[in-house]
């Protein structure tokens, strides 16, 4: 019995490493930017925590300390302008517009 739970630990452990490891970016990444334009001032505080997250992770894959000096007013402000002029694309590509706008 014990066996059999160990082999079956195992099995999960290495499916789950497969199914992240195959991942693209998933939820708030693929909405449209006129989600974002469209949402409340409650809803943005989402998405731009999504944003720190995204930056976060771009800064360690690429071990850079990008973006640290951004308000978060300017940088919603600058988001929100770029979803208006870019309705149809991603929050993805918006958050990337962003990085290599403001990426020294």
């Amino acid at each position: 019995m014990k066996k059999i739970k160990i082999k079956i630990i195992v099995i999960l452990l290495i499916y789950s490493n497969v199914v992240f490891s195959q991942s693209d970016i998933r939820g708030i990444g693929l909405t449209k930017c006129t989600t974002f334009y469209n949402s409340s001032i409650e809803e943005k505080i989402i998405f731009m925590s999504w944003v720190s997250g995204f930056i976060s992770s771009h800064n360690i894959l690429h071990r850079n300390n990008r973006l640290r000096n951004i308000s978060y007013d300017r940088s919603i402000i600058w988001l929100e302008y770029y979803c208006y002029k870019n309705p149809k694309k991603n929050f993805k590509e918006a958050t990337r517009s962003f990085i290599d706008e403001f990426s020294n």
